[in-house]
């Protein structure tokens, strides 16, 4: 994306958001010369452009360009920091709400089957790197670690039914 003007990038807070937005794979770009995205503005773009968090698809006729996570921006979601490390620890130690990446919490009881083995095999892919945060003493697979959280535990009874 080029932009006539170099804006001031955007908080963190603002871009992490967005990049929950685009991981959902439905985001493209407004078509023509308008910047952004829908809900998501020209500057908010510009910033994760220049931090190399997300990349562009090939132009689609009508329906602007197809925004994606790189992996540096797939690895920006995850919370770290002391925040991230408490919020990851009690997250992963309750069975009773998920925590969308906008920040939304959602009851698991009122998750969709689908949903829930969505964000089950979220956890699961990317497990290595929220062990780093919550719990780095482990020793055991980051894999066998976060299925065997409460949290993991009930994501996938509830994708089951």
């Amino acid at each position: 994306m080029t932009l006539t003007r170099n804006p001031a990038p955007v908080r963190m807070t603002t871009a992490r958001r967005a990049l929950g937005r685009i991981s959902t794979g439905a985001i493209r770009t407004h078509v023509g010369e308008r910047g952004g995205a829908p809900g998501i503005s020209a500057r908010t773009l510009h910033t994760l452009d220049t931090r190399n968090l997300v990349r562009y698809g090939d132009p689609v006729p009508g329906l602007g360009r197809p925004i994606r996570p790189t992996s540096a921006g797939a690895r920006a979601l995850i919370a770290r920091g002391p925040a991230g490390t408490g919020a990851w620890r009690w997250l992963l130690d309750q069975d009773r709400v998920w925590v969308a990446a906008d920040g939304s919490t959602i009851a698991i009881a009122e998750m969709p089957p689908a949903y829930c083995g969505n964000a089950a095999a979220w956890l699961q892919r990317h497990a290595s790197l929220i062990r780093r945060y919550a719990a780095p003493r482990r020793r055991t697979d980051a894999l066998t670690w976060i299925d065997s959280t409460p949290l993991m535990r009930a994501l996938m009874e509830s994708a089951a039914d």
